[in-house]
């Protein structure tokens, strides 16, 4: 059994306590006969590399579950959709898909959420990559295959923190609506085998909407960075800056702190806008029309940052697609010029602090990318942040100081 398998056989544990029991076939099952036997999932694509867990006994919820979790970022993917839904939905799956989950009879995560929203669920589960923030993101549909939300259950202290985080941003945006945002209502707050869960609603996209243009993601940042009061202060005497050294220090004897701190210390000290930021706006959290947006995932809202890092983030994993230290090169200047747009200049956001900004967010990104890693997580390649974020910081250092000396 390797790693995944038994996050696989952990996370179970957690949403169903009644366990669930990994295996090949009838192997497993005769085994688990031996006791009333619950449902079978099927991990995708293997117990060895779970992406999205799916219902073996319902092909409604397994051939939505796949729709809805699939990135189609590319042809191989699009194909790897289209066969397991023509798989499922001819019932060759359980044939073609040899490894199950299966678990115990007895209340479950379903018979929970079941009760929460009144209605009866049906379930299929996605997972992701394995890092450190890894969370099972839980697709809810009716029995006709209608979609219902989404429920996140917490599996650690790192998740705890992010569902909890979720639960609140959600109940803050309900008071505050953004113009031109839709967000998710929050449907459900409660625990679940002694975890946070949360239940928020499915927002409306799918073929009516796409990715955002230029102009629609900076017009969705700018609304975002106003959500509270958009404050301007001088670097030194922001709040902001006493937090982000304070989350450093927290990092102890890391080898990468030390640098981070001195590159803090080395910005000049000019007057920035601060304002919220989503914490993680990138392609698999937004979509748009010609007029609104529609963001969700806010476990990372903060009220009180450098106007511009939504708009940096976004930019930064487009551009590290296709690999991260061409990525990056080019990121210094397409994040450059999406902070000098004048969408960004109605934040109070000035040319002059446009390094700044952008050495703010990679030591932030830097400071969280540290604090999250956990033993046995890798992370992503844009984690190792002493093999690019470093020196990409040193250079926007110098151009910080240039920019800075030549004021408007």
């Amino acid at each position: 059994m390797n790693s995944e398998s038994t996050y696989l056989t952990d996370l179970a544990a957690v949403l169903w306590p009644c366990g669930g029991l990994l295996g090949p076939g009838e192997f497993a099952g005769a085994r688990l006969a031996r006791r009333e036997r619950g449902n079978q999932y099927l991990p995708v694509p293997n117990a060895r590399n779970p992406r999205i867990i799916l219902p073996a006994h319902d092909r409604t919820a397994a051939t939505r579950g796949i729709a809805s979790f699939s990135q189609d970022h590319s042809i191989a993917e699009r194909l790897r959709s289209l066969v397991l839904t023509g798989a499922f939905a001819t019932g060759l799956a359980p044939l073609l898909l040899r490894d199950r989950l299966y678990v115990g009879a007895g209340p479950g995560i379903e018979h929970a959420l079941a009760s929460a929203l009144d209605r009866e669920v049906s379930v299929a589960i996605h997972l992701g990559p394995p890092r450190a923030n890894r969370k099972p993101v839980l697709l809810l549909l009716t029995p006709g295959g209608r979609t219902i939300g989404y429920a996140k259950v917490a599996t650690n202290t790192l998740t705890s923190r992010l569902v909890r985080a979720e639960t609140r941003a959600l109940r803050h945006l309900d008071e505050s609506p953004l113009p031109d945002v839709t967000v998710p209502r929050l449907m459900h707050e409660g625990e679940w085998n002694g975890q946070p869960l949360m239940v928020q609603e499915a927002l409306p996209v799918g073929d009516q909407t796409d990715r955002p243009t230029r102009r629609q993601l900076l017009r969705c940042v700018a609304q975002i960075v106003g959500l509270g009061t958009v404050r301007t202060r001088r670097l030194s005497e922001s709040p902001y800056r006493r937090s982000l050294e304070e989350r450093i220090v927290m990092l102890g004897a890391r080898p990468e702190a030390a640098p981070l701190r001195a590159a803090l210390r080395r910005l000049p000290d000019v007057q920035v806008p601060f304002g919220a930021w989503h914490g993680d706006l990138t392609r698999w959290n937004v979509a748009s029309t010609a007029r609104r947006a529609f963001v969700w995932d806010w476990e990372r809202l903060a009220l009180d940052a450098p106007a511009g890092f939504d708009a940096l983030h976004y930019d930064l994993n487009e551009s590290v697609q296709a690999g991260v230290h061409p990525g990056v090169h080019r990121w210094l200047e397409t994040g450059s010029r999406l902070l000098r747009d004048p969408l960004m200049a109605e934040t109070g956001l000035r040319p002059h602090t446009v390094s700044t900004v952008m050495a703010l967010y990679l030591i932030d990104l830097a400071t969280r990318f540290l604090a999250d890693l956990q033993p046995g997580h890798g992370g992503p390649a844009m984690a190792a942040v002493d093999d690019w974020l470093l020196p990409a910081l040193e250079g926007l250092q110098v151009r910080a100081g240039h920019e800075a000396a030549h004021t408007d």
